[in-house]
């Protein structure tokens, strides 16, 4: 075991996490944020029932984040994220240097990833979507070395990590069809096809998935944070699926088409590198019409297919069933992540095939190392303000704004990117406790604030609603007699600030 944590290739995957937990480190968020952000780090605070799906497992480790006693709350959630960003970072260098049993490959795939806009901007704010890359990364490693070895226990642990997996974010469900057809097309699943593996694997399963007990048992607690009460099988079902999500009007369960399917790829792309860092990622393909290098093939062809049929699917699914929510595609980063550290490797065995194995053939690694770092570092200068989040008080700016504006019993009608912040505010740090909030949709809004007027009359009412509702000259458009005086603005775009882009505006209801 001492000679395993001193060989290079480990000594060189624990600095690269302790260098990459540094880096997301310095780009955390320190403070509150907007939309789901605010309801993670409210609920994982007050170990509560957020938004469905929910994610039991990050809440449980979230809160314990949160009684650290450095910085307030929401910074110490949004650490959780640096750590689990990290990880996956780390992850994919044992997957890649597991594939491809070179330190120059897995290094690239790894640092893709580590760079990379998306990745990067979630490792900096409180939520838990890197985790599902980051556990699919871990499973693939698993299935890779279980391939060659045919050590069951490998497949149990596999079992509870993916359970565990499920309770952290339920899209992890997504990898199933994938991690069951790499057990069949990879592994020496004969074995595993016995009563007490398959009882095995079915209990650490079960161990896994154990974290759902969370939920109906603290909902019946009625913590400070609850967004959905969870006190049946159809009310727990309900919330795992996110049906009611699906039914307000969020699009899951369609097919994209092609011009849809383009645009997401090219939006993940975009948003974590350019689009000419794509070339870097497939490009080098072109040596497989080099026989010389088909010898160093001979091992990988299959688990090869397999990524690249696993990467199709996997994002298929996501495609279909969660919509088009780019937080839900951090998967498709990891496969871009292999398969940069593939044609790395394509080059390398070029370079050896042609140049020999003497001196020259260090040669290759030099440049290739350089031209791929080089590219990356490019990456980041052009990502850096969108992954930078050290200065993101842009929330906690409005939440005060709202506050000065609001009289004593004040009712504020909130849509989700503010309601989550200002509840926050209002329930971890008791601020304005007097002031009554309510969260609104576009479709609620003129129904809340009629019966805001019936059952607080001659209180102030303001309305806290995301710009995409603008222009907002006058309430008709929401359904009511009332003009709005604007009171206050918040910015927040898809170039700098949270992974979720936020403008709020407050209006005061006026002329009752």
């Amino acid at each position: 075991m001492k000679a395993f944590f001193l060989k290079p290739s480990v000594i060189a995957g624990f600095l690269l996490g302790l260098a990459t937990l540094a880096l997301y480190s310095y780009t955390v968020a320190p403070d509150v944020l907007a939309h789901d952000v605010a309801d993670w780090q409210a609920s994982a605070a007050t170990m509560g029932i957020a938004h469905a799906p929910g994610s039991p497992a990050y809440d449980i480790v979230a809160w314990l984040f949160s009684l650290a006693p450095v910085g307030n709350v929401a910074v110490r959630v949004n650490f959780l994220s640096a750590v689990i960003g990290a990880i996956g970072v780390v992850a994919v260098y044992a997957l890649s240097y597991t594939l491809f049993g070179r330190m120059l490959p897995a290094l690239v795939s790894s640092i893709t990833l580590a760079v990379g806009g998306l990745w990067w901007s979630h490792a900096a704010v409180a939520n838990p979507y890197n985790a599902v890359p980051a556990i699919s990364a871990i499973l693939l490693t698993l299935l890779l070395i279980w391939r060659r070895n045919g050590d069951n226990r490998l497949v149990w642990v596999g079992a509870g990590l993916f359970g565990a997996g499920i309770t952290w974010h339920i899209t992890l469900l997504f990898f199933l069809p994938v991690l069951v057809a790499g057990i069949f097309f990879l592994g020496p699943w004969r074995g595993l096809f016995r009563t007490k593996p398959l009882l095995l694997t079915l209990a650490f399963f079960l161990l896994g998935i154990s974290p759902y007990l969370f939920l109906p048992i603290r909902s019946a607690m009625h913590p400070l944070i609850d967004y959905q009460q969870i006190d049946s099988v159809t009310s727990f079902i309900r919330y795992v699926s996110a049906s009611d999500a699906r039914a307000e009007g969020h699009e899951t369960l369609k097919l994209p088409g092609l011009v849809q399917t383009k645009d997401l790829l090219v939006q993940v792309v975009q948003q974590s590198y350019f689009p000419s860092y794509a070339f870097l990622v497939f490009g080098p393909a072109i040596v497989l019409l080099y026989p010389a290098v088909w010898p160093a093939l001979r091992n990988l062809w299959r688990p090869l297919l397999f990524l690249a049929a696993a990467m199709v699917a996997h994002m298929f699914f996501l495609f279909f069933f969660s919509g088009d929510y780019p937080f839900y595609h951090l998967s498709l980063l990891m496969y871009f992540s292999v398969w940069t550290g593939f044609s790395v490797f394509l080059i390398m065995c070029m370079g050896e095939a042609y140049l020999g194995r003497g001196r020259l053939r260090h040669l290759p690694v030099i440049i290739i190392g350089a031209v791929y770092f080089a590219v990356l570092l490019l990456g980041v200068t052009r990502t850096w303000d969108f992954v930078n989040h050290r200065n993101d008080y842009g929330m906690r700016q409005y939440i005060n704004t709202v506050f000065d504006h609001s009289r004593q019993d004040a009712v504020i009608l909130a849509d989700w990117d503010s309601y989550t912040g200002l509840l926050y505010a209002q329930k971890i740090d008791s601020e304005r406790t007097d002031i009554r909030l309510i969260g609104a949709t576009r479709e609620t809004l003129p129904g809340l604030l009629r019966r805001a007027e019936e059952e607080n009359p001659g209180a102030q009412i303001l309305i806290s609603v995301t710009l995409p509702f603008k222009p907002l000259p006058n309430i008709k458009e929401l359904g009511g007699p009332f003009p709005l005086e604007y009171k206050a603005v918040t910015y927040q775009d898809f170039e700098h600030g949270e992974p979720f882009p936020v403008a709020e505006a407050l209006y005061e209801v006026k002329g009752r």
